[in-house]
């Protein structure tokens, strides 16, 4: 990667999103940080895609168009081979970016040497571009999804093992000398291509979050053939993926990272590399994930590839862990529920999520009419305490005799 260009390289790829890559484009044209290069790849659209995004003549900006679609992974390797910054910025084509992110995010890399990549909160907005949380419109996931605390590199790895990915990857920016040392894109992945890539530079450097959001992230309907979609493919292909990244999550993880992240879960104290390897098998037969009950099939591949005589001696010496014990484990079945469930777990979180909604609403207004009553109160106390109210008080008084006789 050619370090000579811009301080910045910020990365879009498109396609099929004529609607949607001009407000993507002008969101970095209109950035407060302007050292920066813009690199977009059209990947084969078929819609107006390609006219859209040549409209826009700057200087800073180029296009390319690819004569056969690639996929979302390939075309984003290809534009980290096209880009030449100090730093990497991604930004997905109905994504828009807050004027002053770049900045915000270059100003704080600047100061912080250690990190190797930042990233922030979002604010969710529908195909119009309005705010689902201003709408009070159901979104398909929870909206809040990204706002999360900031998290040590253990902390962030534990937190992708019990669960999943929360980073955004149009908030990102990373320095380029790191993508240098991990790679890009795993097209191994075709769905949970991001989830593996933050794992592996977590696994390698602290990260930092910003606790705001810096861009407007776009959720869209998605039809039953997206990889977005609830079906028994893509079901299917994200349990295959999640295993994998696991697995490979907790075979990588140095001594010290992994005992921080599961210091809960270790049976002894990791003194040598073949503890390390004893627990860490028993860590992987802990794991579940949605949709599978203690998904045993990383844990038995770990076994295969890693017990050694030694490893097995030190399980049966200092685990109490036999043979038979492993054997129970090779009869337990990869359980999987119906792909009813995850229908119903997608329709129920919805619902969920449009109440929390309902509620936020009707609790901030009850808080509106309760302030108003404190100023009403207020405004009374204050007018009973005048030399105008208290003159006309027999006035008043008299008034309500009258009122009375005439009812």
């Amino acid at each position: 990667m050619n370090k000579n260009g811009p301080k910045v390289s910020v990365l879009l790829s498109v396609h099929n999103h004529e609607n949607y890559v001009g407000p993507a484009i002008e969101s970095v044209l209109r950035q407060t940080y302007q050292d920066w290069e813009l690199i977009i790849i059209d990947d084969c659209s078929q819609d107006r895609s390609p006219d859209v995004a040549r409209q826009y003549k700057d200087e800073r900006i180029q296009f390319y168009r690819l004569e056969e679609n690639k996929g979302a992974i390939l075309t984003f390797n290809e534009l980290l081979k096209k880009a030449s910054g100090e730093y990497i910025a991604s930004l997905d084509s109905d994504d828009i970016w807050y004027d002053n992110k770049l900045e915000e995010q270059i100003a704080y890399l600047e100061q912080h040497k250690e990190i190797a990549a930042c990233f922030s909160w979002a604010e969710f907005i529908d195909e119009e571009g309005a705010l689902y949380s201003a709408t009070k419109k159901v979104c398909d996931c929870d909206i809040r999804i990204f706002m999360h605390e900031n998290r040590t590199q253990a902390q962030c790895l534990r937190y992708f093992f019990d669960n999943d990915n929360y980073f955004c990857r149009s908030s990102v920016v990373l320095r380029s000398d790191v993508i240098d040392e991990i790679g890009g894109f795993d097209p191994r992945f075709r769905v949970l291509h991001d989830y593996e890539y933050w794992v592996r530079l977590i696994q390698k450097h602290p990260v930092y979050l910003f606790q705001k959001p810096l861009l407007w992230y776009r959720r869209v309907s998605v039809d039953n053939n997206s990889l977005s979609a609830v079906n028994i493919k893509n079901v299917t292909r994200v349990l295959n993926e999640h295993q994998m990244i696991v697995y490979t999550m907790i075979k990588e993880m140095d001594q010290q990272i992994f005992c921080d992240a599961f210091k809960d879960l270790l049976k002894k104290e990791v003194t040598n590399d073949t503890r390390l390897l004893c627990e860490k098998y028993f860590v992987l037969l802990h794991w579940t994930m949605l949709g599978t009950v203690n998904n045993r099939q990383v844990a038995l591949r770990f076994f295969h590839e890693f017990m050694d005589e030694g490893v097995i001696e030190t399980l049966q010496k200092d685990y109490q862990y036999s043979w038979q014990d492993y054997y129970k484990e090779m009869e337990k079945t990869w359980q999987l529920y119906p792909l009813d469930f995850y229908q119903d777990y997608r329709e129920l979180s919805e619902r969920a999520v449009h109440t929390e909604h309902a509620n936020q609403a009707l609790l901030q207004e009850n808080e509106s009419y309760r302030k108003e009553v404190r100023r009403l109160i207020r405004e009374i106390q204050g007018m009973s305490q005048t030399i105008s109210w208290k003159i006309t008080q027999p006035l008043r008084a008299a008034k309500r005799v009258v009122s009375g006789i005439r009812h």
